[in-house]
């Protein structure tokens, strides 16, 4: 692999972190209140829990489409790359 290829395909995956990590920051800190300064114990856990649900649902989504966008880059820098497996199958087995 060519390394300025490499480093490109590098370089576009931490950009989809960055905004991830970036974005979910933002959120915290204008939302954090809700679960740090709650005086109800119910209420303070509720919003901790539904903050943690939402950030790993954002997280994995964003990995997700990550791995995807890598997997297309490296497709589309690499096309002579065999992506599938064939299986063959012989008369008579």
């Amino acid at each position: 692999m060519n390394n300025d290829n490499q480093q490109l395909i590098y370089n576009i995956e931490k950009r989809f972190k960055t905004t991830m990590i970036g974005s979910l920051a933002q959120f915290e800190q204008r939302f954090a209140h809700l679960w740090e300064e709650a005086v109800d114990e119910d209420r303070k856990t509720y919003y901790y829990n539904l903050w943690q649900d939402t950030r790993d649902e954002i997280l994995n989504n964003g990995n997700n489409q990550a791995r995807s966008a890598v997997k297309e880059l490296k497709n589309f820098l690499y096309p002579n790359k065999v992506s599938k497996k064939y299986n063959f199958k012989f008369k008579g087995e």
